[in-house]
């Protein structure tokens, strides 16, 4: 089988990380698979935020995790969003028509190029939820999202620590073909 599409049958989310870096290289290649990824009109309107400071990762963690019991989520004080990851990926973009599409074409080029390094991903939603425990001015400038830039997505990455997951069973009746 061809190794792309190993790639992306292959491809689980990882939540355990070894307190090992990503060598910098390797790192702008996955970052660079993320801005070549197609956007409509090729507009590009993104903005990634490459973090690698232990500090405001965990910061942010926090912040997330007060955010949802803020909420009443179920969540514990001792959580770790990021699952202690190495490297935090934070995707802005105007928000406008394709915003939402345009990220996730990033989002999947940058955990495949990350599988085809050797590394874990997964992709954290709860980021959002920072938003509850502080003002939005404050995270913006925490994370250097642009003025006119919204929060999409992160992704966390590294070494993992545990082996994939086993693959979940795929619905079925989902696929209709007009011949």
């Amino acid at each position: 089988m061809n190794k792309t599409i190993e790639d992306i049958l292959g491809r689980r989310s990882i939540r355990a990380y070894q307190d090992k870096p990503i060598p910098e290289e390797d790192l702008k290649t996955i970052i660079k698979a993320g801005l070549y990824a197609p956007s409509a009109k090729n507009k590009q309107e993104w903005h990634f935020t490459v973090i690698t400071n232990k500090e405001v990762i965990d910061q942010m963690s926090g912040m997330a995790v007060e955010g949802m019991k803020r909420l009443e989520l179920d969540m514990n004080d001792d959580d770790h969003i990021f699952y202690h990851a190495p490297v935090v990926i934070v995707i802005s973009s105007k928000i406008a028509g394709f915003s939402g599409i345009n990220v996730g074409c990033a989002v999947q080029n940058i955990v495949l190029a990350s599988m085809a390094l050797g590394y874990g991903s997964c992709i954290i939603g709860q980021t959002r939820y920072m938003y509850h425990k502080a003002n939005k001015i404050d995270v913006d400038k925490l994370l250097k999202i642009p003025e006119g830039y919204e929060h999409d997505i992160s992704i966390c990455l590294g070494y993992p620590n545990q082996e994939a997951p086993a693959q979940k069973p795929r619905k079925e009746k989902i696929v209709d073909y007009i011949l």
